[in-house]
């Protein structure tokens, strides 16, 4: 974590993960621009998004990890940590006193494993930013604002009400 940390990762926006900040964080990240905009007679629009398969991780996932991985410099002794916690693993289905034969996974990270966070945050921390475009992060929910000035009094595109 600490070479992480030192090239920002994850970045500000991301409040999921991260120590000492919730999902309040997000939130007020999200409604003060909208009390703000209100305050000065702005539009606001809002999209939010929700990575239904976050930690669905197939093998391509994984080579695009480990390119990632690569173009943030850590250590080979980490990207072979990760790329064997994530390759080769294996599922038993037990049903009273039977169990399956073993059967390999193709995709995803271990559920509750201390990586997976990890893993995702590095995943996000590329997201396209803009200048003027709020964005704000709790794991894999996300929520992009933009303001400006109402394209008429009479027919507002997008009204939100406090």
């Amino acid at each position: 974590m600490k070479h992480a940390n030192k090239i920002k990762i994850p970045i500000p926006q991301q409040f999921g993960f991260t120590a000492q900040l919730s999902i309040a964080h997000k939130l007020l990240r999200v409604i003060e621009p909208i009390h703000e905009g209100k305050s000065n007679h702005l539009s606001t629009v809002a999209i939010f998004l929700d990575i239904a398969k976050a930690f669905a991780f197939d093998k391509d996932w994984i080579q695009g990890l480990i390119h990632k991985l690569i173009a943030y410099h850590f250590p080979p002794y980490i990207i072979r940590i990760i790329c064997s916690y994530l390759k080769d693993r294996y599922f038993t289905v037990s049903v009273k006193d039977t169990d399956s034969s073993h059967r390999k996974l193709n995709a995803g990270v271990p559920q509750g494993a201390i990586l997976a966070p990890c893993i995702f945050v590095l995943f996000m921390n590329d997201i396209p930013q803009q200048r003027d475009i709020a964005l704000s992060l709790y794991a894999d929910d996300t929520a992009i604002l933009a303001q400006g000035k109402p394209l008429s009094k009479r027919s507002p595109i997008f009204k939100i009400t406090l």
